[in-house]
C-alpha cells in the first residue's frame, strides 16, 4: 500500500517527487452513487476509504462529512456557523445558551432566547438532503433578519465556549492513517466577516449592512473573534500535519477590498500560530480567483485547496502553477465539469489531462484533484483515466 501521507507531506515541503499524485475528492460522488444504487460494478460494497485504496489515489480527508458522521444534535446550530463533528480538533460548548429544537419532515428549526428578544434559524435536514450526496445542510432562514438580531448573536456568541479536544483528533488521525492527511478542521469562514457573510446574514442585506450597520457588524464580530482565537489555538497539542482555515474566495463575492481588510488578517493570523505549532495552513481557493491573486501574494498559506483553473474559471492551469511554485502548494487543478459527458467530450477531456500532466512538470508542490469535487454524475472511467495517465510518469 501506498503511503500517500508521506507523498503529500513531501510534495507540500517542497520535495520533487517521483511522479504525479492524484487525491480527488470523491465523497459527494460517493453518497450519491451510494444512496442511488449506482457505485461502480466491483465497488457496491467498498467504504469511501477502501474505494481510493482500490483505485490507487490518496484519500481526500479535507472537509468533513458533517451530515453522516455525527449525532443530530452536532447539526442543531449549523445556521449560527458554529458546530461540532468528532473528527474536530476541538468541541463547541452550547450549554450556556437557551433555545429549543423543531424537527420537521425536511427541515429544523432552532429558535434561541436572550435578553434582546429570539432569533429563529432553519435548515434543511431530512431524506432528500441524505439522498442528495451533499456534506453539509443547507441554510434555508439566516439568524440575522433585522438590525436587532446583530444585539441577540453578539449575546449569544459571548456564551459560548471552545474546548480543545487532541484525543478526538487523534483518533481521526489514526483512522486515515497513510492512506491520506487528515486535515485538521478549524472553520469554513476565514474569521467573524467572512462568518457573518456566509452564514449568518443574505448576502446583499450583509452588503448593505457593511455601509448602514457597520457598527453592529463590528460588534457581533468581536466575541465571534475570540471563538476564533479558541479554534485556532485548539490545534496546539494535536499531531495534525495540515490545517484548514477558510473556504471558498471570489472576485465577486469576497471581493479584492473586503478579502484584504477583513480575511487575509486572519489567514495570515492562523499562519503564523499554526506554523509555530509545525504545522502548515490549508485554504479552500475554489472559486474566481483571477481578481484575488494580487492579494494572495501577502497571504502566507500553505496549500492553495480545490484550485479551480479555465475552463471553468477565467485563469488558466499554468498562470496558477506560475503563481504559486514558489508560495504554496496546488491541490486540485481538473474542473469538474469535465468529468461529464454532458459538458465535455472524451477528447477534450484527455486533451486537459495531457496538457495537466505536462504543464504540471516536475510535480513540486503539486497535487492533482478535482475541484471542487467529483460531480454525482462523473464518468468513472475518467476517474480511471487520471489514474492511469498518473501511473505512467516516471521522471
Amino acid at each position: 500500500m501506498t503511503d500517500f501521507r508521506s507523498s503529500m507531506l513531501e510534495i507540500i515541503r517542497g520535495d520533487i517527487p517521483d511522479g504525479l499524485l492524484f487525491v480527488p475528492r470523491l465523497d459527494i460522488w460517493y453518497n450519491r452513487n451510494k444512496s442511488r444504487g449506482s457505485l461502480p460494478p466491483g465497488y457496491e460494497n467498498l467504504s469511501l476509504i477502501d474505494i481510493s485504496s482500490k483505485l490507487g489515489v490518496g484519500y481526500h480527508s479535507v472537509i468533513p462529512d458533517f451530515i453522516r458522521s455525527v449525532p443530530l444534535e452536532d447539526l442543531y446550530h449549523r445556521a449560527l456557523g458554529v458546530y461540532n463533528n468528532p473528527d474536530f480538533p476541538y468541541r463547541v460548548d452550547f450549554s450556556s445558551i437557551d433555545f429549543t429544537v423543531e424537527k420537521r419532515e425536511n427541515e429544523l428549526k432552532v429558535t434561541y432566547y436572550t435578553s434582546k428578544g429570539e432569533i429563529t434559524t432553519r435548515i434543511n435536514f431530512g431524506p432528500e438532503l441524505f439522498d442528495s450526496g451533499s456534506t453539509i445542510p443547507e441554510i434555508l432562514e439566516p439568524a440575522i433578519k433585522s438590525k436587532e438580531d446583530y444585539y441577540r448573536l453578539t449575546e449569544i456568541f459571548s456564551k459560548i465556549k471552545i474546548y480543545s479536544t487532541p484525543e478526538k483528533y487523534r483518533i481521526y488521525h489514526d483512522r486515515i492513517g497513510e492512506a491520506g492527511i487528515a486535515v485538521a478542521f478549524l472553520s469554513l469562514a476565514c474569521g467573524p466577516m467572512q462568518h457573518i457573510m456566509r452564514d449568518l446574514r443574505k448576502y446583499d442585506e450583509f452588503c448593505f449592512d457593511i455601509y448602514d450597520n457597520p457598527s453592529e457588524l463590528d460588534m457581533c464580530a468581536e466575541p465571534l473573534g475570540a471563538i476564533y482565537e479558541e479554534m485556532i489555538n485548539s490545534v496546539s497539542d494535536t499531531n495534525a500535519e495540515v490545517v484548514l482555515f477558510g473556504a471558498n474566495y471570489d472576485e465577486t463575492i469576497t471581493y479584492r477590498p473586503f478579502f484584504e481588510k477583513y480575511i487575509a488578517p486572519w489567514l495570515n493570523r492562523a499562519a503564523d500560530k499554526i506554523h509555530s505549532y509545525g504545522m502548515s495552513l490549508l485554504t479552500h481557493t475554489d472559486g474566481e480567483n483571477q481578481g484575488l491573486l494580487g492579494s494572495f501574494k501577502e497571504c502566507r498559506f500553505d496549500i492553495a485547496d480545490s484550485i479551480c483553473p479555465a475552463p471553468m474559471t477565467k485563469v488558466p492551469f499554468e498562470e496558477y502553477r506560475d503563481f504559486f511554485r514558489d508560495r504554496a502548494t496546488i491541490w486540485g487543478g481538473i474542473p469538474s465539469l469535465l468529468l461529464l459527458k454532458s459538458h465535455c467530450s472524451e477528447m477534450e477531456f484527455r486533451d486537459f489531462i495531457h496538457k495537466i500532466i505536462e504543464k504540471g512538470k516536475p510535480y513540486d508542490r503539486l497535487i492533482l484533484g478535482i475541484a471542487d469535487t467529483t460531480p454525482p454524475d462523473a464518468e468513472f472511467n475518467r476517474i480511471k483515466y487520471i489514474v492511469e495517465q498518473c501511473s505512467k510518469i516516471n521522471i
